[in-house]
């Protein structure tokens, strides 16, 4: 049940992702279990999904699911981003993966953008990757209803994993592709961007590693700087292979095993980037305006280190929490719907921001002028639900919304497409995301709803809505 929410997202604040929330369904009708529930340790994986992890370290999910039929959704996820670079590589991380569409081990310069044109493949639709600070990951959509091609596209993938040729006249041609993508982004998110990301990690490497990089380095950098990055950092115990989709995992399985089993470190482990976000005991403030930003929003974010999320124990933590922002979220419902309202929508939740640190975000979407009230609103609920708690009767309300959601993605389980398992395994290799399955979350949550009590949501109240490190981010057009 978990979402992951882009860095984008966050730091432009609430947007049009705000709504008010729905009136509170009726209590679901009791159903029998589903799953054996644990009462403590680890949470199993879900049956469904195969997980291993070759000799070599690559790691590996395969899961048959026929919505949509005849495709499959393969990934590679790579923990590496533009927080791995050197000073002399801001950028590279992204080139790299545009370089891996110009040229591999067994696809020549063009030929993989041809076979993916001759297949029907869209690149955007069907082929598509992504650099973050931590991460880079490549995503493809196969037909399954042609012998080949899903071997074909697990070849794609095994050779971005340690094939990519990196030719000197493929990496200059590239880098004309690159700074046009860098320019084309100097528009008001990426401007708003730049500008609340040093606030935001204040005194952290990620203040200085947006993943677009400089200009300067991206037109001059030598090939060997990309070589190092990609033998440095592309390691097969820094990877995993996703497989989702109408296809046999049995008949899958040897073949991920062979060709990703093949992959071997082509340079020494490399310690790691120091990624925390440190605490601080002042409110940072960024206001930030633009002639092209669409609308006037603001948030409060309260930083702190992840929790470990993979027990029963943590489980039931986190559905504690579930119930604080539902409530909460109740909460700014109702004062949006107040004539006089200080917001047109605000929400409350919890967001990663980098590998080791997570915030609690209130947003709110204000008419434009009007920031000053919309943050003064946040503050004061806020500080009324760590100072005062919350109501029997909201509690109730709360916990019956909880569980009729869990119920509707119990109910709809088998309407699940490929692309969403795909991105919950990839959050599981990244960020340590339990996948125990539908099945016995909603029963962890049914059996965990009615003994949480009053006292336990006010005190996650009290520890997750401090004011001590603490960002205000406000956009707004110029």
């Amino acid at each position: 049940m978990a979402r992951r929410v882009t860095l984008l997202a966050l730091l432009l604040a609430a947007g049009a992702s705000l709504h008010a929330q729905p009136a509170p369904a009726p209590a679901p009708a009791p159903a029998p279990p589903q799953a054996e529930v644990p009462a403590t340790g680890p949470l199993p994986v879900d049956p469904a999904v195969t997980v291993g992890t070759l000799p070599n370290g690559i790691r590996y999910y395969v899961r048959q699911n026929r919505r949509p039929e005849n495709r499959v959704y393969l990934r590679l996820v790579v923990k590496t981003g533009s927080v791995f670079e050197e000073d002399d590589q801001l950028g590279l991380a992204h080139f790299l993966e545009h370089m891996a569409f110009n040229g591999t081990e067994h696809f020549g310069p063009g030929e993989l953008v041809a076979f993916f044109e001759r297949i029907g493949a869209q690149f955007g639709p069907h082929v598509n990757a992504y650099t973050s600070f931590d991460e880079t990951v490549f995503m493809l959509q196969v037909p399954t209803d042609q012998e080949g091609l899903v071997d074909r596209g697990l070849q794609a993938l095994a050779d971005f994993a340690g094939g990519i040729t990196l030719a000197q006249a493929e990496i200059d041609k590239e880098r004309g592709v690159v700074i046009e993508e860098w320019r084309l982004r100097l528009g008001a998110t990426w401007r708003i961007l730049e500008q609340q990301a040093p606030v935001l990690y204040h005194d952290s490497l990620y203040a200085e590693r947006l993943p677009i990089g400089s200009p300067d380095i991206l037109k001059t950098f030598p090939p060997e700087r990309l070589r190092a990055f990609y033998d440095t950092w592309y390691r097969p115990d820094r990877m995993a292979v996703i497989v989702v989709g109408d296809i046999e995992p049995d008949a899958i399985l040897p073949r991920v095993r062979e060709l990703f089993g093949a992959i071997q470190p082509r340079a020494p482990a490399a310690p790691e980037p120091p990624r925390g976000v440190p605490p601080h005991d002042e409110t940072l403030v960024s206001v930030a305006s633009d002639p092209e930003a669409q609308a006037s929003s603001v948030s409060v974010l309260h930083k702190q280190p992840k929790r470990s999320q993979g027990t029963v124990e943590d489980y039931r933590r986190d559905v504690v929490r579930q119930l604080m922002y539902q409530m909460l979220n109740l909460r700014f419902s109702e004062i949006a719907q107040r004539p006089d309202a200080p917001f047109l929508a605000a929400g409350a939740g919890s967001q990663d921001i980098a590998v080791a640190t997570t915030a609690t975000s209130l947003s709110a979407r204000v008419q434009d002028g009007a920031i000053a009230p919309g943050l003064e609103a946040l503050i004061i609920e806020a500080r009324r639900a760590r100072e005062h708690g919350f109501t029997q009767g909201e509690l109730d309300r709360a916990r019956r919304s909880l569980l009729a959601a869990y119920e509707r993605a119990y109910n709809e389980r088998e309407k699940t497409e490929s692309s969403a398992y795909a991105a919950e395994y990839t959050r599981n290799f990244l960020e340590g995301e339990p996948i125990p399955g539908i099945a016995l979350e909603y029963d962890l949550v049914r059996k965990f709803a009615d003994g949480i009590t009053l006292e336990e949501t006010s005190a996650a109240a009290r520890e997750l809505l401090l004011d001590t490190s603490r960002v205000v981010l406000a956009t707004s057009p110029q």
